[in-house]
């Protein structure tokens, strides 16, 4: 019997491998907030060593995007993930106070080649007016990426104000696992989230989340091995793959960094343990 997919299923199962079921994707978007950083000042010499090394997908900026696009106008290319919303909050708050806009919509992104696209749903704002405000961004955006077949990409975190972490300094699983629950049932087709690093953890994310969870990286390890242990921990116990930032291209070589990282999600690597 031949499965019928939506359009935004069709495009969401192009961001896997399909011999592994799992996907390495490099988030390039963090100048966004940044600005220009260490291994990121020539953006365009950190796109293409981040495309050389053949990850599934690049989260990118508008503005990146447009700058690098000829990189991702090749069958072999990774797919483009868009980030369409600016999230100011941790260290991008301004004047010391949190906001959250929107800066594409889902239609803009598919007309400039997106492939899907990406925006946070952030728990703990210091002010619950904007995080409402968040919460019906997020299902807004759900509506109008259904209604032209666009995966979305909801990176469910908890960065804000009122969500800090644990006294002895680690991440909660369980809010963790409550805001990627929302971020579902608003309607993503993939949750992106945070590891506490405790596969139990893990499994009660994945286990309460419908829809497939992909793992941010946070800030750079700058120790492979520990990296490969984060990745292998979160895979093990049900993460479909990884969406990391600077712990991909924050380093001298950033293509044979990634190839690395994708050769461990994949299982082409170091054996897992």
């Amino acid at each position: 019997m031949t499965t019928v997919f939506s359009a935004s299923g069709l495009r969401t199962g192009r961001l896997f491998r399909r011999e592994t079921g799992s996907s390495c994707m490099v988030a390039f978007d963090r100048t966004l907030l940044a600005g220009p950083v260490e291994h990121a000042i020539d953006a365009r010499r950190t796109c293409e060593a981040i495309v050389a090394a053949g990850p599934e997908a690049v989260l990118l900026s508008p503005g990146m995007l447009k700058s690098c696009a000829d990189l991702f106008a090749d069958s072999r290319a990774p797919k483009v993930v868009l980030r369409i919303d600016y999230p100011m909050v941790g260290d991008f708050t301004l004047a010391g106070e949190e906001y959250h806009r929107m800066i594409a919509t889902p239609a803009q992104a598919q007309a400039m080649g997106a492939d899907a696209v990406v925006m946070c749903l952030i728990s703990g704002y210091d002010d619950p007016g904007r995080e409402a405000d968040n919460l019906r961004a997020v299902a807004e955006t759900a509506r109008q990426c259904e209604a032209i077949g666009l995966p979305l990409i909801v990176e469910a975190v908890v960065w804000g104000h009122r969500e800090q972490g644990r006294e002895d300094g680690r991440l909660d699983g369980e809010r963790i696992a409550r805001v990627a629950r929302i971020g579902a049932e608003l309607g993503a087709d993939l949750i992106k989230a945070q590891f506490t690093g405790d596969p139990r953890d893990m499994q009660g994310l994945v286990q309460s989340c419908p829809v497939p969870v992909l793992v941010l990286g946070g800030s750079a390890m700058n120790d492979d091995e520990a990296l490969a242990c984060f990745t292998r921990d979160a895979l093990d116990n049900g993460a479909r793959g990884v969406i990391f930032g600077r712990n991909a291209w924050q380093r001298e070589n950033a293509t044979a960094g990634i190839e690395r990282l994708v050769d461990i999600v994949h299982g082409t690597g170091s054996p897992r343990r």
